[in-house]
């Protein structure tokens, strides 16, 4: 271990929010720090384990705390969770920043969402502003049914440009129709070309097995949680995705009081780079700014880490 990770402070704590337990990993070289949020993508997809391979460093800038939201790996309990909706999401977002502002003693933090994490982040920053010094949407969603429709276009064109004609047939196999969401076909081709075809993750260098390698190998969760990964991946997309799909978070989130901060990555088809510029040209901010990142994809905060802990210090921290 090297001396800079020795110099992390580490803690692993639950929230009790009406009985369920929330688990969150909270990460700082100064608890002086300002405090920063990490709404994960997904839905039910943990990132601590990604980006701390990354090696990106931010909690050398923040107090970084990474929730698993409700129904997500430390945070998933069958029996105690209940009903996962947005309106639950976005409660348990409001109560976590509560009690993020009172442990550290702060009058306001800042707010990131990577995917997903958007999706929620965007709402509940425009709905509680007084909480926020600023909103960071890494990957921003817009209109999920259009980006969708962008992937699958991405993925027929990349699949032709290769002459890849086994990939070309399979793709035309499935229909791309308004319900994409409820597709086994669909979800199946984006499993098996996204990544490969750099509109995924990455744009380089990222499978779907060092995702999942990522994931189990790291040594902070248990046993049981980690059984509680996949859990929880399937249950969040069963229980959000149609809301996610039929959704248009512009006008979800059509004004934010804050400073806005987009960071994209051009080559992005997760949730196309098209759909979050869209976002961005028709939110109402009090300050905004979109930070296109060429030969990135749907991470560009660990894809080029550089670039991104530039923006935090140069731009979102003044």
């Amino acid at each position: 271990m090297s001396s800079k990770e020795k110099s992390i402070q580490f803690f692993k704590e639950f929230i009790d929010i009406d009985g369920h337990q929330n688990g969150m990993f909270i990460e700082t070289v100064s608890l002086e720090n300002p405090v920063l949020l990490f709404l994960h993508g997904g839905p039910g997809f943990p990132q601590y384990p990604v980006i701390k391979q990354s090696g990106m460093g931010w909690e050398e800038d923040f107090t970084v705390c990474y929730l698993e939201q409700r129904g997500t790996g430390m945070s998933y309990n069958a029996s105690t969770q209940g009903d996962i909706t947005l309106g639950q999401l976005i409660s348990d977002a409001l109560i976590v920043t509560e009690y993020l502002k009172t442990k550290f003693k702060k009058e306001k933090i800042y707010l990131c969402g990577h995917s997903w994490g958007t999706f929620l982040g965007s709402i509940v920053v425009h709905r509680y502003p007084e909480n926020y010094h600023a909103y960071i949407g890494i990957g921003q969603m817009g209109r999920h049914f259009e980006s969708n429709k962008d992937t699958y276009e991405f993925l027929l064109e990349t699949a032709i440009k290769k002459g890849d004609k086994k990939a070309e047939k399979d793709i035309r196999s499935v229909t791309f129709t308004e319900d994409f969401y409820k597709s086994k076909g669909y979800r199946r081709i984006l499993g098996r070309y996204l990544n490969r075809f750099g509109g995924g993750t990455k744009k380089v260098g990222y499978s779907n097995w060092q995702s999942l390698k990522d994931l189990f190998s790291c040594r902070h969760y248990s046993w049981k949680e980690r059984v509680n990964i996949p859990k929880g991946i399937f249950a969040s997309y069963d229980a959000l995705s149609e809301a996610i799909a039929k959704s248009d978070v512009s006008l979800l989130a059509p004004k934010i009081e804050v400073p806005v901060f987009i960071i994209h990555g051009v080559d992005d088809y997760s949730t196309s780079y098209r759909e979050a510029k869209r976002f961005y040209e028709k939110l109402d901010a009090s300050s905004k700014k979109l930070f296109s990142f060429n030969n990135c994809a749907h991470s560009p905060f660990i894809e080029d880490p550089n670039a991104f802990r530039n923006i935090l210090q140069t731009e979102v921290l003044r």
